[in-house]
């Protein structure tokens, strides 16, 4: 039977977002100004209590700014998991400082706080960040990692990208260390089209806010000391943002429901990552290691889309890319062993029952032909 193609992760949008843009194409305020930009940021800022949020045009540009607030310059060395998205590797790059990939743990598949304390030990030349990435919505082992990084008065940047309402202890992660920074890309848990959003003290905002609006320094005409960015986000899409943080916590439960639907149909031929006690995923995307290491998650790939069913590897380890072979890989390779065996299936918030039926029937036809 021909189905319509099941996408990953597409965006939800409706009626209510429709209307927010028109709003604010009506008010008049279409430049990266106004009401609409403003008040998103400061409801982005009640789920961080006691931090600043400055929302610009994507999750990279605010892992960028938050790098420049650290301080990182041309020949520093920053940390970041090597299991994480390329663009926590092309910041580095982008200041011309050198990335130190470190290896995961198996709990979360976040950063091994084991891995980043010994090799800190070891350092001659402290690195000036570490970046630790909250993978597919799971938290990281934060309270660790933090307490490692106080010990060597390092700055941490959070990158929550994929875990906007994921939450460690009952806080939201993204606000737990110096910096965060959050997504707000098509596939998203909620979406701005494209954009992002920095996490910060109010004091480090107006100096972000500066360096995302091309650094000018004069008050009436232009005199630029520093370099600077085009990175605001537009009070447009900011019009979008409002009504999609009204479904937030909708979107988390469709999520949720969705991983706990997989993980009781399919828990027989893959393992399913859990959440330790105090860890709250927003299961952004529904991921599943394959029980059978004598078989290649790829050809499952190949397989659903045969079937017109889109779905994913877990993301390549960065030192297994080319552009970053070069750099130091800390770990024992635990990381590798993970995404050889992952996939990330469909897990939009549009998803119906009857197609997350469908993604499970045909699985099972894979594991059992």
């Amino acid at each position: 039977m021909k189905h319509d193609r099941i996408y990953l992760s597409p965006p939800n949008v409706g009626k209510d977002e429709l209307e927010g843009v028109s709003s604010v194409l009506q008010s008049g305020w279409v430049a990266p100004v106004g009401p609409a930009l403003d008040e998103f940021e400061c409801q982005l800022g009640e789920l961080f209590s006691g931090k600043e949020v400055l929302a610009v045009n994507s999750g990279t540009a605010a892992l960028h700014l938050a790098l420049k607030l650290c301080g990182v310059s041309d020949g520093d060395r920053v940390l970041t998991s090597s299991f994480t998205f390329a663009a926590c590797a092309n910041v580095i790059l982008y200041e011309r400082a050198i990335p130190v990939l470190l290896d995961s743990e198996d709990i979360t598949w976040n950063m091994d706080p084991n891995v980043l304390s010994n090799y800190l030990s070891g350092c001659k030349i402290l690195p000036k960040a570490i970046i630790i990435t909250h993978l597919y919505g799971m938290p990281g082992q934060m309270n660790q990692i933090l307490q490692v990084a106080k010990n060597f008065n390092i700055k941490v940047i959070e990158d929550a990208a994929e875990a906007l309402g994921a939450k460690l202890n009952s806080k939201n992660v993204g606000g737990l260390a110096d910096y965060g920074i959050l997504s707000f890309n098509g596939n998203k848990i909620i979406t701005t089209s494209g954009g992002g959003a920095l996490i910060c003290t109010d004091a480090e905002r107006k100096s972000a806010l500066h360096l995302a609006t091309q650094a000018n320094s004069s008050k009436h005409g232009y005199d630029h000391h520093e370099v600077g960015y085009n990175y605001r986000m537009s009070n447009i899409l900011a019009g979008l943002g409002l009504k999609q943080l009204t479904r937030l916590e909708e979107f988390i439960a469709k999520k949720r429901t969705i991983f706990e639907r997989y993980r009781d149909a399919l828990n027989s031929s893959f393992d399913f990552l859990e959440e330790p006690e105090e860890y709250q995923s927003n299961r952004w995307l529904s991921t599943a290691l394959l029980k059978d290491n004598h078989v290649n998650v790829n050809e499952l790939i190949q397989y659903l889309a045969d079937q017109n069913i889109e779905s994913r590897e877990l993301w390549k380890p960065l030192h297994l890319h080319g552009a970053y072979s070069k750099y130091d890989f800390i770990g024992e390779g635990i990381c590798k062993k993970i995404y050889q065996k992952g996939i990330c299936l469909p897990s939009g918030t549009g998803l119906s029952e009857e197609d997350q039926e469908i993604v499970i029937d045909q699985i099972r036809r894979w594991v059992n032909q």
